[in-house]
């Protein structure tokens, strides 16, 4: 039953991404999350995976983006 409740503990990647805090005050890359991510935590994700969460973070408003040039966007609080 503990094992259980430890697997369920897991922080997910949009969690992960919340926990950065004032960092996302600031407009940053897919990128750039990801290294904060990593540098913080010591967690490494596929910038894939980064993306996918930074849009359901987007579409659940925990989030807001804007258009960097012709296909990048960073992401805010």
């Amino acid at each position: 039953m503990l094992m259980h409740k430890m697997k369920n503990s897991k922080k997910s990647i949009a969690d992960r991404i919340l926990d950065l805090g004032d960092f996302l005050k600031t407009p940053r890359l897919a990128e750039d999350i990801r290294k904060e991510i990593k540098d913080k935590t010591g967690y490494s994700f596929d910038l894939q995976d980064i993306r996918v969460n930074l849009l359901y973070l987007l579409r659940r408003k925990k989030l807001k983006r804007k258009k960097e040039g012709k296909s990048l966007y960073k992401y805010h609080t």
